[in-house]
C-alpha cells in the first residue's frame, strides 16, 4: 500500500510541474515531443516499477525453475502417451493395409477366374452348356 502512495504522489507532482511549465510557456507540446518524452520516461519507469514490485529473491527464482521442470516433465509424459497412441494407430493402419492387399489379391484372382469362365463358356458347345447348366441348377424338366 505504501508503494502505491509513493507512486501516486510522484505522478501528481510530475503532472503539476508539467502543467505549471506549460502555463508559463516553457513547454509547447506537439505529438512528436510528447512521444519523445513518454519514450524517455518508459525506461526509468520500468526500472522503478521492477525495483518496487518485483521480488527477485532466491525462493521466487527457485519456484520458477521448479515450475519449468514440472512443466517439462508433464510435457515428456504427454509426449510418451501420444507416441504410444500413435504407434498403436500405425500398427492398426498396417494391419488394415495388409487386409486390403489380401482383398485386392483375392479380387484380382476372382476377376481372372471370371475372365477364364467367360472364355470357357465361349468355347463350349451348346450340348456342353446344357450339361453344365444341369449340373449347376439341376434338371427342371424332371421336377
Amino acid at each position: 500500500m505504501k508503494k502505491w502512495i509513493i507512486i501516486i504522489v510522484v505522478v501528481l507532482v510530475a503532472l503539476v510541474v508539467i502543467g505549471v511549465l506549460h502555463e508559463a510557456g516553457y513547454l509547447n507540446f506537439k505529438w512528436q515531443t510528447l512521444t519523445c518524452i513518454f519514450s524517455a520516461l518508459a525506461g526509468p519507469y520500468t526500472f522503478i516499477k521492477n525495483k518496487l514490485f518485483n521480488n527477485n529473491n532466491v525462493d521466487s527464482i527457485q519456484d520458477l525453475i521448479n515450475k519449468a521442470k514440472n512443466g517439462m516433465d508433464n510435457d515428456e509424459e504427454h509426449r510418451q502417451e501420444y507416441d504410444a497412441k500413435i504407434a498403436d494407430k500405425e500398427a492398426e493402419i498396417e494391419k488394415l493395409n495388409k487386409k486390403i492387399s489380401e482383398l485386392d489379391s483375392k479380387t484380382e484372382a476372382l476377376e481372372k477366374q471370371a475372365a477364364n469362365v467367360s472364355n470357357e463358356v465361349r468355347q463350349m458347345s451348346s450340348d456342353e452348356m446344357a450339361i453344365a447348366f444341369e449340373q449347376l441348377y439341376g434338371n427342371l424338366k424332371d421336377e
